[in-house]
């Protein structure tokens, strides 16, 4: 990896003499998962409508919206090249770690060989601490089959891919039957933070599984359920939705009023698709949050009653009280077998 000043320095410790440069921000066709991903790329999740509804809850929601909402979770950066060789040139927009993350997850390009359906790790890279700017030379596997994932938790100002003179560079769709993305909405725990790297935060887990497309809606400190986000949701053609929608709502009053209203309104523009809900990812302080729980589960009782097609995941189910100490790296946060056993289940669910 090489450092640099600006994206336009000339590299010094990488040749690149025989390279061809492309903006890949002019290939929108290449980055899967992405929600305006129409004409042009924009890693931005939320309308300005959503964006400016964090006005209206607590000072933390407004800057993680600010920070995050341009974030790129879970996009993927997908294509087939016979360029033995790529070489990238980044810049992010935060030179800095994050809370809770290292910079493999929050800045960190996590790159898979695709294999059939099989997803085969090759490495993962991101900038020093205190580096927003850099180039990264590596290698293409055989069979000229990458996927990327991009950032969890920091934004992309440009992004270049370097290819051999004379070589091409094509997309890499879904399988026709998988292109349909899963959507997950929720909070940082959604978003990846705590995983090892950006491809293993839960939902990318859930994409590489079942070789399928997914859009994530999660932004930290920003789940509140809001109507708004709910017709989002529902203009959006899907095979399924997770709503990991607890915690971020804080008030158990506000939470009781919000958390079925929201489920319902998502329901009435999907009536048929898999819903699943999940309770509170909060372990060894659980108590505090049993309240939220009994909602989650009352808006599944009542979608069970209703014969919808809707499922539920107990989170804290899904381990032994003695595993609690090391499924998160706090009181809710997973670390990577934690994000692994939530994603095992969900993927259990949607292959029924």
């Amino acid at each position: 990896m090489e450092h640099l000043n600006s994206i336009q320095d000339n590299l010094k410790t990488i040749n690149d003499d025989d390279i061809h440069y492309l903006d890949l921000f002019d290939y929108p066709e290449f980055f899967y998962g992405n929600v305006n991903n129409i004409e042009n790329t924009d890693f931005c999740k939320y309308p300005k409508i959503i964006q400016e509804e964090m006005k209206e809850y607590e000072p933390i929601a407004i800057r993680e919206m600010n920070n995050y909402n341009s974030s790129p979770t879970g996009v993927r950066l997908r294509f087939n090249t016979d360029s033995k060789r790529l070489i990238f040139k980044v810049e992010l927009k935060r030179k800095w770690d994050y809370q809770k993350l290292n910079n493999l997850n929050s800045s960190g390009f996590d790159v898979y060989c695709i294999d059939g359906t099989s997803y085969i790790h090759q490495e993962v890279f991101s900038p020093g601490h205190g580096y927003n700017i850099f180039a990264k030379e590596i290698t293409t596997p055989e069979n000229g089959n990458i996927c990327i994932y991009l950032p969890s938790y920091n934004s992309i100002n440009r992004f270049y891919i370097g290819i051999e003179k004379d070589c091409k560079i094509n997309e890499l769709n879904y399988p026709k039957n998988k292109q349909l993305p899963i959507i997950f909405y929720g909070n940082s725990v959604t978003q990846g933070a705590a995983a090892s790297r950006s491809g293993n935060s839960f939902p990318n887990i859930v994409s590489r599984k079942l070789n399928r497309d997914i859009v994530n809606l999660s932004c930290s400190s920003c789940c509140k359920g809001t109507q708004n986000t709910a017709d989002l949701i529902g203009s959006m053609n899907c095979h399924a939705i997770i709503i990991d929608y607890t915690q971020n709502a804080y008030d158990t009053n506000i939470f009781r009023n919000t958390h079925e209203r929201f489920y319902k309104k998502i329901r009435q523009y999907h009536p048929d698709i898999p819903i699943i809900l999940l309770t509170t990812a909060n372990f060894n302080f659980w108590r505090a949050y049993n309240d939220f729980d009994v909602i989650v589960e009352n808006t599944y009782n009542n979608a069970i009653f209703r014969s919808e097609n809707t499922f539920l995941i107990n989170q804290k189910e899904l381990f032994n009280e003695d595993e609690y100490d090391y499924v998160a790296v706090d009181k809710s946060h997973f670390t990577d077998y934690g994000m692994f056993k939530i994603a095992e289940r969900i993927c259990d669910i949607i292959r029924e």
